[in-house]
């Protein structure tokens, strides 16, 4: 008798242990699957950060060669940004006056009327590999000061 009820109870562990074993594999994958898509999303973050970062300083570069190049600047033809007026990439790059300075036509600086003083207006951009547009900087404004001596200055806005 003694050898049936043995066989039993060891009939029941098995199955407890069969059981067992699947909640905690349950469990590892459950804690995987987390942890990839966690992992994923932080990527996608780390990839828009280093897009709209490169925006950035493609700005600053538009800014520092529209520095250099402002005594060629067209400012007959020159656009009026209203105070507050959004410029955003599509309708400055239509504009006739739009100086491209860097690769892949990323980066533009385009003199502009703030009232009756003289702006310049630097942009960039950041790529995705297909060509669209990942990111977009804000845009940086320099205001040409031509009443202090000698030359041009520029205040940032």
């Amino acid at each position: 008798m003694r050898c049936a009820e043995t066989t039993s109870v060891l009939g029941r562990q098995r199955g407890a242990a069969l059981v067992v074993v699947m909640v905690v594999l349950t469990g590892a994958l459950m804690l995987g699957l987390v942890g990839v898509q966690s992992a994923l999303v932080d990527q996608r973050q780390a990839a828009n950060y280093r897009a709209a970062l490169k925006a950035h300083m493609r700005a600053e570069t538009a800014a520092a060669r529209a520095l250099s190049a402002v005594d060629t600047l067209d400012w007959h033809n020159a656009p009026r940004l209203e105070p507050g007026q959004n410029a955003r990439w599509p309708v400055v790059t239509a504009h006739p006056t739009a100086v491209h300075r860097c690769v892949e036509g990323s980066c533009l600086y385009l003199p502009v009327m703030r009232g009756a003083e003289r702006w310049v207006l630097a942009l960039g951009v950041s790529r995705a590999s297909n060509g669209a547009l990942a990111a977009h900087s804000a845009p940086i404004l320099l205001r040409v000061d031509e009443e202090r001596e000698p030359g041009a200055t520029f205040s940032w806005d």
